[in-house]
């Protein structure tokens, strides 16, 4: 599925199995006291009213991203120590995919955002500008619930579509700096795969990024 060009999603990508195995892994790094999930606190801005991340269950593999002041770094301010690494299976899934779908294959992934969604929390609307490299593309995996996704069309007209669960999605080049947020999430629409790890209207959603130009 094609919502815009050079955005696409991918449904039914992952199995039961490799949805279970993915947020098996997630959730036992959630658990880490000092890498964990956890609830920054970030600047008030037209996006976020209030000085709170607007998910409050984050984390994020390889580098880190501070909602605080929108910039990567090699540790977790806070702690002080350095985030789990990006699991190599993981990114060869991206490589794979991106090869496969976008067909990209000079890509580095170097951050990985985790947001934990429940019923009480959604994204405002945004562009994924932080990144040195703001033309490589983002991939998204999606897991549990089927979310309303909000994005900029080519004509910048605000559109909407629903991503379930166990999904893949890619924006990038002209898409790449698109307006785009997360709305509602839909009950009873677990994907496969999920129902021992989420609850309903829970979902689990990963961005892998590269942040660095080539050079």
């Amino acid at each position: 599925m094609n919502p815009r060009r050079d955005f696409l999603i991918v449904e039914d990508f992952f199995t039961p199995e490799q949805a279970a195995s993915y947020l098996s892994m997630i959730l036992k790094k959630g658990e880490d006291p000092l890498r964990g999930f956890h609830h920054p606190d970030v600047k008030p801005n037209r996006f976020h009213k209030a000085p709170k991340y607007p998910v409050k269950k984050y984390m994020c593999l390889g580098l880190y991203w501070n909602p605080l002041d929108y910039q990567y770094y090699p540790k977790i301010p806070e702690t002080n120590v350095k985030p789990f690494p990006i699991p190599d299976a993981l990114k060869q899934e991206v490589k794979t995919a991106l090869e496969k779908f976008y067909d990209t294959q000079d890509f580095s992934a170097e951050g990985v955002l985790v947001n934990f969604y429940t019923k009480d929390s959604s994204m405002g609307l945004h562009i994924d500008k932080d990144e040195e490299d703001q033309t490589a593309p983002v991939v998204g995996l999606s897991f549990g619930s089927t979310c309303r996704f909000f994005f900029e069309d080519e004509e910048g007209k605000m559109k909407d579509i629903k991503i379930p669960g166990n999904s893949l999605y890619i924006f990038g080049r002209t898409a790449r700096r698109m307006r785009h947020g997360l709305g509602s999430l839909y009950s009873d629409t677990l994907s496969p795969g999920s129902k021992d790890y989420l609850s309903s209207k829970e979902r689990l959603n990963i961005t892998i990024r590269q942040v660095y130009l080539n050079t």
